[in-house]
């Protein structure tokens, strides 16, 4: 049995972008390590992120999106089109991260490579109808898209996107 939906795919799309770009990979680290992607998947969140912070400073955290009907008055119709808003927390223990064991890439510099990397970047799942639209199937930035949520510790950024998608749970 499989189920596969629209929110999951897009968290999917967005860790695989991630993923591949240098900044996470280890290609920019100073110690060559990759940071590490923490998603629900791995359960306990808050023991990965401590894990994370302890041995190489940095993580993202990648949760699935939210989402919400394109106008109020929406759920009164049959139409399950609307923004998926998805957010990449950046957590960074400062000392570890910039220490003989850590990676080197400050946390702001992390959330504005999240930013460059996935801004308008095409995330391949279905969105439905939406008139010709080529921005409806990326991730755009929100109008503020990087906000720092807490000077730590651990420092933590929030970089946030929203996708136009279609809900449309399947059961194979």
């Amino acid at each position: 049995m499989t189920i596969s939906t629209t929110l999951v795919a897009l968290q999917t799309s967005a860790f695989n972008l991630l993923t591949a770009d240098q900044f996470f990979n280890g290609g920019a680290s100073a110690n060559g390590k990759s940071i590490p992607i923490i998603t629900e998947k791995k359960r306990d969140i808050l023991s990965q992120i401590q894990t994370a912070l302890g041995s190489v400073g940095i993580c993202a955290l990648l949760l699935t999106p939210t989402f919400q009907f394109h106008e109020p008055r929406n759920n009164e119709i049959p139409d399950l089109a609307g923004w998926a808003f998805l957010t990449v927390t950046i957590y960074e223990d400062t000392p570890v991260n910039q220490g003989a064991t850590g990676t080197g890439v400050f946390a702001i510099a992390l959330a504005e490579r999240v930013l460059c990397v996935m801004h308008c970047a095409p995330h391949g799942v279905a969105t439905g109808p939406v008139g010709g639209n080529e921005a409806s199937t990326c991730f755009l930035g929100m109008p503020k898209p990087i906000e720092m949520i807490s000077d730590g510790p651990p420092l933590q950024y929030n970089v946030s996107f929203q996708a136009h998608v279609q809900l449309n749970p399947q059961y194979s």
